[in-house]
């Protein structure tokens, strides 16, 4: 009878002692597993004020902008106008005609600068990018580069979604970036440009055809390339960009659809 009472108090002691490393073992996984999911959330709400602070920079610097442009519209402009008036009014009463020639070059250097001025304050006053979408803007710039005569830029697109100003801005500069970095230093006289609509939000091409460069060689890596790297990052994408000497550059970036929402 004592035997047995030994071997039922081994095999419940066994027993309590398995309960109890089990329990031990599910309170550190539970434990690790909270401690991860924290890990995510804090991560997630970081990567939000980020965003948070860089849209709020972005809106300061348009609207720093657009004053600045309405000043240049509303002073210097101004200004030069009277300027242009004087010196046209000295050109028709012809008081000096010894210097006649020299008011002519003034006055138009004068309306030069002050067409310049107006260009200028017309570009910084501009709401374009509130109120163009992504793909009219991508169009826009691919028109800008067949205008040079240099290449000829192909756009495709079935994006047809509102996305956030910042997420608008930093694709537009990584377009603009890689374009210009062709024209530059690709040689090659083609530049796709594809915007899509996927099932987990946007996906961004760019490829040209010219001489490519070894992508994996950290020296030919200048800053540009960090900057739309950043840019991707700080959006919460995905950045791929391939090139190899002679099968020029090919650049992919995706965005989540939960980063893509409207301001």
């Amino acid at each position: 009878m004592r035997q047995a009472e030994i071997t039922i108090f081994i095999i419940l002691a066994n027993i309590i002692l398995l309960i109890l490393v089990s329990g031990i073992i599910i309170f550190i996984f539970q434990y690790r597993k909270r401690k991860i999911l924290h890990e995510k959330e804090k991560a997630l709400i970081e990567e939000k004020h980020k965003l948070d602070i860089l849209h709020t920079q972005l809106q300061a610097q348009e609207q720093t902008m657009q004053f600045i442009g309405r000043e240049i519209h509303d002073s210097v402009a101004q200004k030069l106008t009277l300027a242009t008036i004087y010196t046209q009014k000295l050109e028709y009463e012809n008081q000096f005609p010894a210097i006649a020639d020299k008011l002519q070059r003034i006055s138009s250097v004068i309306n030069d600068s002050l067409e310049e001025l107006r260009d200028l304050s017309r570009t910084l006053a501009d709401n374009k990018m509130h109120e163009t979408s992504l793909a009219d803007l991508l169009f826009f710039e691919c028109g800008r580069v067949n205008d040079t005569g240099v290449c000829k830029a192909v756009f495709e697109s079935d994006f047809t979604r509102e996305i956030s100003v910042t997420v608008k801005s930093f694709l537009l500069r990584i377009a603009q970036e890689f374009m210009q970095n062709s024209l530059k230093h690709s040689e090659g006289d083609l530049i796709t440009v594809q915007l899509y609509q996927t099932t987990d939000g946007l996906l961004l091409k760019a490829a040209d055809n010219g001489k490519g460069f070894d992508s994996t060689n950290v020296q030919s890596r200048g800053i540009g390339l960090a900057n739309m790297k950043r840019r991707v990052h700080l959006i919460g994408g995905l950045f791929n960009l391939q090139s190899e000497p002679g099968k020029g550059t090919q650049l992919q970036i995706t965005i989540p659809e939960k980063n893509l929402a409207s301001d």
